[in-house]
């Protein structure tokens, strides 16, 4: 009877709604599982009964059952009212401002079964709502996904948990949630152990969350597509061995100074303004570089006749760790870089001109003439960089005639 439109539509008009409703909150047990199990039939593909729930004045109190009932079939029925309720668009921004993504979080730690696929379903549907994903980050929402593929051995629930990653890997930030919590490796070894019905599920969330984090997929794959465009943030950690496990930027801040292969990290823009305190002073080691270039005029070396006229300023010291942030500070040189290669490289009328003239831009300042290979001591000068800096971590342009390998440039200014 409750599938028919016409009786549901009947019921909301008679204050059948409202009555399961109000007996979502009884002190029986027993009576708040039959009325939630009521709401979650007559609510199934009918917009006018959803509707009334959403409206009615217990909804609040649905939401707070939903996070506090000790009841799994409570909780799974109620969860599944609220994806009925998702399933139409002008009504899940209502849900949100509800606080209902918060209680269905605490769902997914529920072990009960149906709980986490309900609850899965649910976050599914309402995360393709944009104020709805930034709600979910304030949750650990994410992390409770990543520790059902980690731990759960039921096939359904190891489903519905990669496809909900798959749709809530939707920016940049969701996607180094996922990784910060491990779900690289664990969607790595999900593709390869070739469960029925869950690898193409992995796969899908995999390749997402590497086409938004692109340090993430670097360490994967060990390359970038010309498409992907280098932003900050981004950092190369180097070749790493079967088994191991993609590292967040913070735990690799955090680690002391190594004898292991520098990070190399990109940060050539800034949010938040250099305390005073804190701005670099000028180098007094005789070095001084153009602003406009960027390049270098050794001490005692007479500079170019097209430069003689440019105003030229010692040359700064090298980014320091922000105390606040524990992120490293704002590459200037690489900025200069990127927005003179824009500028130069933008009016050419061809692509084939305009990758011609980036790549000699990037060569110009990236390299230079080498006398002698066996003279070129890369890894103690890289880590004279690591010891003046005191971490592992270390911006791509150190100082001007200090240079690290230029293809993340060229990929920064795409």
């Amino acid at each position: 009877m409750a599938s028919n439109p016409l009786v549901k539509e009947t019921f909301t008009k008679i204050g059948v709604i409202q009555a399961l409703m109000k007996l979502i909150g009884h002190e029986d047990q027993s009576v708040q599982e039959m009325s939630a199990l009521s709401l979650a039939n007559l609510s199934l593909n009918s917009k006018v009964v959803c509707l009334d729930i959403i409206q009615d004045e217990h909804m609040t109190q649905l939401v707070e059952v939903l996070e506090d009932s000790s009841s799994p079939r409570i909780l799974s029925y109620l969860a599944t009212v609220i994806f009925n309720i998702v399933k139409f668009e002008a009504l899940r921004e209502q849900l949100v401002y509800l606080n209902v993504i918060q209680s269905l979080s605490a769902c997914l730690t529920n072990p009960d079964t149906d709980v986490c696929i309900a609850a899965c379903k649910a976050l599914a549907a309402l995360v393709a709502d944009s104020s709805a994903r930034e709600e979910l980050m304030k949750t650990n929402a994410l992390g409770s996904l990543v520790s059902i593929l980690k731990e759960s051995s039921n096939k359904e629930v190891l489903r519905k948990a990669a496809w909900t990653i798959g749709i809530c890997v939707a920016n940049e930030d969701m996607a180094k949630e996922l990784n910060k919590n491990g779900a690289l490796r664990v969607l790595m070894d999900m593709c390869t152990n070739d469960i029925q019905g869950v690898s193409n599920l992995a796969v899908v969330a995999l390749e997402k969350l590497l086409h938004y984090d692109l340090a993430a997929k670097y360490w994967h794959m060990g390359a970038l597509s010309q498409t992907d465009v280098v932003k900050d943030g981004f950092y190369d950690t180097g070749a790493h061995k079967p088994g191991d496990d993609f590292k967040p930027i913070k735990f690799l801040l955090d680690r002391k100074v190594d004898n292991k292969r520098a990070v190399l990290y990109v940060s050539s823009l800034g949010t938040d303004p250099e305390p005073a305190d804190m701005k670099s002073e000028a180098s007094t080691t005789g070095s001084t570089t153009n602003v406009k270039t960027g390049r270098g005029t050794a001490k005692g070396k007479k500079p170019h006749k097209a430069e003689e006229k440019k105003e030229e300023i010692p040359e700064p010291e090298p980014p320091k760790l922000q105390k606040d942030t524990g992120k490293p500070r704002v590459d200037t040189s690489l900025r200069e870089y990127i927005e003179e290669a824009t500028s130069a490289v933008s009016p050419l009328p061809t692509q084939a001109e305009q990758i011609a003239a980036l790549s000699v831009y990037v060569s110009n300042q990236m390299g230079g003439p080498v006398t002698s290979i066996a003279s070129l001591s890369y890894d103690l000068h890289i880590a004279q960089i690591k010891a003046d800096l005191k971490t592992n971590v270390i911006p791509i342009v150190y100082q001007t005639g200090h240079f690290l390998p230029p293809g993340f440039i060229v990929q920064s200014s795409g």
